[in-house]
């Protein structure tokens, strides 16, 4: 075999292993800290099978039970959670190395953090200041009222050494907070307290003349920054004039006065709806009272048994009802006359032997009888047969 090419056989076999265990390392390694919750992210470019990540810790102080590898199998989960790293007495050190089986990849650059405020590290972790609650009082003052940030971020803490360190002191006693209000637009005025109870208030002298009054605030507890996020404003209280408060006594007391009224009158009438009215409130002789008294009733006319064998009456006046109501108030009876068609049918015979009989009266005997007598007679049409109708008077 030629030399050169055994050469370059024998450099590619060497060769090969070293470029088989070449592992990438992870890029764009940043950590995230903040009211202790530590977050450490990576990237990486290619995923072959099989790779892992490594995080490696260091300490400045070595800290028992606490881990100091952390290995994350996924490939997809770029991070890793490390706030359990949060002891503001340590300063923490933390790198990220690929490893495919027993390959890895160089060592990188990491970086360091620390709760400490006065650390060197390269990133310095703090708290963020409570939620605060600012109102004015009546004496150009504000009054300034939060929860101590020791049992906002501390109290659900899992064990630690922070937590550790607490338990040894009483169970009622909290870590000292010290922190500074900075009255904006009123000269940086500066004002420092110090708080070791559950919820922390302090009053603050303002300048009334201020439109607003806006405070900057932050703080320190157990060597660890506390820093706000924002200003807190409050603008000034609008005292109502003290000729008003009767006023507005009086109108409460009034409306107060007339919701009760009402809801009496409500009551009466939900519980005794049959009340009558007092007698004061009747009128006499009222519609009301009158349409009462009126009693409507049907006067039913027996049917009689036609004794002409000629209608009476023509198709025309078949239409009239049998049922006449009774009136209450006088009527004008007239007496009973033959119309002109039914002459023929009675004859001068009859009349003249209607009229020998005993005790028979002549028609108009009757009406200067009942005119002067007073004696009250009625029109009305008599049904004869189902087709045949008369006049008639009823007394």
């Amino acid at each position: 075999m030629d030399s050169s090419a055994f050469l370059s056989v024998f450099f590619c076999l060497g060769w090969l292993p070293a470029s088989l265990s070449f592992v990438e390392p992870p890029i764009n390694v940043t950590l995230q800290c903040r009211n202790m919750h530590n977050v450490l992210k990576w990237s990486y470019t290619q995923f072959p099978p099989g790779l892992r990540f490594r995080v490696n810790i260091g300490r400045t102080e070595a800290e028992d039970g606490y881990p100091d590898v952390i290995w994350v199998n996924s490939s997809a989960q770029l991070h890793a959670d490390v706030s359990f790293l949060r002891d503001p007495k340590n300063a923490y050190y933390l790198d990220v190395t690929a490893v495919i089986g027993q390959n890895e990849s160089a060592p990188e650059e990491g970086l360091s953090f620390s709760y400490f405020k006065d650390s060197p590290a390269d990133h310095k972790c703090h708290l963020d200041f409570p939620s605060v609650n600012v109102t004015t009082q009546h004496d150009g003052a504000v009054l300034v009222r939060f929860t101590h940030p020791s049992l906002v971020y501390f109290h659900n803490l899992p064990s630690g050494p922070i937590k550790r360190t607490r338990k040894k002191k009483s169970h009622q006693e909290l870590p000292g907070f010290r922190y500074d209000v900075v009255l904006i637009h009123q000269k940086g005025r500066h004002h420092s307290f110090h708080c070791e109870t559950s919820v922390c208030q302090e009053t603050i002298s303002v300048d009334a003349a201020q439109k607003k009054h806006c405070l900057n605030m932050k703080g320190e507890l157990e060597k660890i920054s506390v820093q706000a996020t924002q200003d807190y404003c409050v603008s000034p209280r609008e005292d109502t004039p003290s000729y008003l408060i009767p006023i507005y006594v009086i109108c409460g007391l009034s409306a107060l006065s007339a919701l009760c009224f009402v809801l009496y009158m409500v009551y009466r009438k939900q519980t005794s709806p049959n009340t009558p009215s007092p007698k004061s409130m009747d009128i006499p002789n009222s519609p009301t009272q009158l349409i009462s008294k009126v009693v409507r009733e049907t006067c039913f006319v027996p049917e009689v048994a036609p004794s002409s064998p000629t209608p009476l009456l023509s198709a025309e006046e078949k239409e009239f009802t049998a049922f006449v109501p009774c009136a209450t108030e006088p009527e004008l009876h007239l007496p009973i006359r033959p119309s002109s068609g039914d002459e023929g049918l009675c004859g001068d015979d009859e009349d003249g032997a209607m009229a020998e009989e005993p005790g028979y009266v002549q028609g108009q005997h009757l009406e200067e009888e009942e005119s002067t007598s007073g004696y009250e007679k009625r029109l009305m049409l008599v049904e004869l047969a189902p087709d045949e109708l008369t006049e008639g008077y009823r007394g």
